[in-house]
């Protein structure tokens, strides 16, 4: 140990030592400690400033949503509140839009028909299991349809009343084969039977049966209905002939017919419950098949 106080090291030691006294004894004279120990203190506070932060930052983005839910949760309410009012004013335009729709519809029908009198309908569902695309509307007796009614849309005839209740009405298109309608080919004027096909439905067509093998029909021709026997009125229009062919029988023709009216996707429809030229018998009918 005494070997140790000999050495140069001791003697560095010894003169760094004396320096630092020094200056701590210059710092205290001139009043100018503070600032010495502020400036290690504030190398000191730099590295934990930092760390607070980043602490913070930590616990806001963890805990954030837990310290702020009441107020999340009446954002959220505000933000449904408000969605639910856009989805009201949606529903309302475009019940509107429909309205306005067969409304013009309506008045389109009633310039070329004056003489018809008219229920609007709805179509409230559909028979997923029915191929000749059958449907039930949302009129009924008490709106004074009645058995074998047409209905129509602003295109073209889309089928008959089948079944009446007091506030529905179930409908047959023309592509059901038990459904069987007097048409007329406007160009030749060749008279035969609409009736459906499970063939020719598939297609979303129908056929013009029994026509005489003379017959002049061609493809483009337009079938309406005939009004025979007063079930329908007169010049309905069904649709267009896509072409000709033999019955099997080979003893008439019949012609494939493309209806006129969108058949599957019909949404808006109007009933003809009454019109000029429905005769007595006719009403007679309608009435025995209700009480039957």
């Amino acid at each position: 140990m005494k070997d140790f106080f000999k050495t140069n090291r001791f003697r560095v030691l010894l003169v760094v030592g004396a320096l630092l006294f020094s200056f701590l004894l210059r710092a205290i004279y001139t009043g100018g400690l503070m600032p010495f120990l502020s400036s290690a203190g504030g190398l000191l506070m730099v590295p934990l400033q930092s760390v607070s932060a980043a602490a913070g930052g930590f616990l806001e983005e963890r805990l954030g949503p837990f310290l702020h839910a009441g107020e999340l949760y009446e954002e959220n309410q505000a933000l449904r509140a408000e969605i639910q009012e856009l989805q009201e004013q949606l529903i309302d335009y475009e019940s509107a839009k429909m309205e306005n729709e067969q409304f013009r519809e309506l008045l389109e029908i009633k310039e070329r028909n004056s003489d018809f009198i008219f229920e609007p309908a709805t179509v409230v569902s559909r028979s997923p299991d029915d191929r000749f695309g059958s449907f039930t509307i949302d009129v009924g007796s008490y709106q004074g349809v009645t058995l074998r009614c047409p209905v129509i849309t602003s295109d073209g005839l889309v089928g008959i009343v089948s079944e009446v209740g007091y506030s529905y009405s179930k409908v047959q298109t023309i592509l059901d084969t038990a459904v069987n309608i007097g048409g007329v080919d406007i160009h030749t004027l060749d008279t035969g039977i609409i009736t459906g096909s499970i063939p020719l439905s598939l297609e979303g067509n129908c056929q013009l049966g029994f026509l005489p093998r003379e017959s002049g029909a061609t493809p483009g021709d337009i079938i309406v209905t005939s009004g025979t026997g007063g079930l329908l009125p007169k010049g309905l229009v069904i649709g267009e002939i896509l072409s000709v062919e033999t019955e099997a029988s080979g003893l008439s023709l019949y012609a494939v017919v493309k209806p006129a009216a969108d058949i599957q996707g019909a949404k808006q429809v109007f009933v003809i419950t009454d019109f000029s030229g429905k005769d007595e018998a006719a009403q007679a009918l309608d009435g025995a098949q209700e009480e039957g």
